[in-house]
């Protein structure tokens, strides 16, 4: 996007500003030096797309292999990173960058190192979800792809595709449940202990999938035919209500919990850790949900997304009700909206400010939350 690069130049060429490029699950490729070389020539070069200009001496760091950015904001330890770190299923396998990325310095192949390390929420937005994405876009709005999510976009795309895609999709949902494992990151800054059960939120995605494949396989008996279309709905809404009532779901969510800053969402364990580990404030995005409460003594902030967002019915609503909104989604009409979200944080003489604000067109951003660091102690103003 020609305008983000040239406000990236802006603040990359300013005397008064330092650029931070972090990596997440969505751009591993900016490990990659021959990309971030070309990142470099296009921010110092007045015409993004000059791919001939030397790159001049400004303040940039690349943190894209998986840290974070850990900086002193007046009294506050301040921990920025993406945050896709602490989610089993979309992950990026930095290890396996780093040995690509020694391999292509010597000219040596390297498509087999990473492919078979992608995430697999990658993989099955990349194999199977792109393709269809002009008939159904509201899948831009499922994102981060967890387990318990995937039934809403399967109950929807399932009866609109041949029976030998139908087969490849459910096959695709079976090898996403059965894939789950920790970062390197998350591993490393846990504390480990034969107590804590380590696996309990991605044991409960996985068992959420399966029983919903279960359910699906068992009605959906004969491959390849479609019965009649208002009976199919009534089941995929029977399906969906009783998934929906969980609370995997509800943190994933599009729902109330979602949209509500002060309630947790699904990187709140991680968070508890790092602040255990002498972090004031953490920051992340990732999972797309704006966020601003206190967590023990510290304070989290997540920064939401700029994309579009859709909401699911409530968990106690009517069949009726669902199966709108499931045939909503198949004719691709699903409603979406915005709600671009960004953190501000300084240091003023009063204590460290942290600020959740909406971006607003033409006008000053609303402040959403604002927390004050004073004593140690984060106090919020009113």
């Amino acid at each position: 996007d020609k305008k983000v690069f040239e406000a990236l130049s802006l603040i990359a060429n300013s005397d008064s500003h330092d650029l931070i490029i972090l990596g997440g699950n969505h751009d591993p490729e900016t490990s990659m030096p021959t990309v971030q070389e070309q990142i470099e020539r296009s921010l110092s070069s007045s015409d993004p797309h000059d791919t001939k200009a030397r790159c001049a001496h400004f303040p940039i760091r690349w943190l894209t292999n998986g840290e974070g950015a850990l900086l002193q904001v007046g009294e506050a330890k301040v921990l920025i990173e993406h945050g896709d770190q602490y989610d089993a299923w979309n992950w990026i396998d930095h290890e396996a960058l780093r040995r690509v990325i020694c391999l292509a310095s010597r000219n040596v192949p390297y498509q087999d190192v990473y492919r078979k390390k992608s995430p697999p929420g990658s993989s099955l937005v990349v194999n199977r979800f792109n393709h269809i994405r002009d008939q159904f876009p509201w899948l831009q709005t499922l994102q981060p792809l967890t387990a318990s999510i995937l039934p809403l976009a399967l109950e929807v795309i399932l009866p609109q595709v041949s029976s030998a895609e139908r087969f490849k999709l459910i096959k695709a949902a079976r090898e996403f449940r059965d894939f789950g494992l920790r970062s390197l990151t998350d591993t490393a800054v846990r504390k480990i202990s034969p107590q804590r059960e380590y696996w309990a939120n991605e044991d409960e995605e996985r068992q959420l999938l399966s029983e919903w494949l279960a359910q699906y396989e068992k009605e959906e008996k004969v491959w390849g035919l479609l019965d009649d279309a208002i009976a199919q709905l009534r089941r995929a809404a029977a399906r969906l209500r009783n998934h929906t009532s969980r609370k995997l779901l509800k943190r994933v969510a599009h729902r109330d919990a979602f949209y509500d800053i002060s309630a947790s969402d699904c990187n709140h364990d991680a968070v508890v850790r790092l602040v255990s580990k002498g972090t004031n404030l953490v920051v992340h995005g990732h999972t797309h949900s704006a966020k601003s409460y206190k967590v023990g003594e510290g304070l989290y902030l997540n920064t939401g997304t700029w994309g579009q967002l859709t909401r699911l019915p409530n968990a106690d609503a009517g069949e009726e009700e669902w199966i709108a909104y499931i045939e909503e989604l198949r004719a691709g009409r699903a409603s979406s909206f915005r709600h671009p979200t960004f953190a501000h944080i300084s240091s003023q003489k009063e204590g460290t400010v942290a600020a959740l604000l909406e971006w607003r067109s033409g006008v000053p951003p609303d402040q959403l939350s604002t927390w004050r660091f004073v004593n140690n102690q984060w106090r919020k103003e009113e």
